[in-house]
């Protein structure tokens, strides 16, 4: 194969890499940050029933 000086392509599969990483660094922090971080930790409740269907 002949490559050109001076001529650089883009790589497009190390950018995925870089922004994969990226991702998945700062969903690791934001995880330990919410696991260890001063305020309690966000627990999900219950939804109330629902309403009980009228009519038909």
């Amino acid at each position: 194969m002949l490559r050109q000086r001076g001529s650089r392509r883009f790589d497009l599969f190390s950018l995925v890499l870089a922004l994969l990483a990226i991702g998945l660094s700062v969903t690791l922090v934001y995880q330990i940050t919410v696991y260890y971080g001063d305020g309690p930790l966000p627990i999900a409740r219950q939804a109330p029933p629902p309403p009980p269907a009228v009519g038909g």
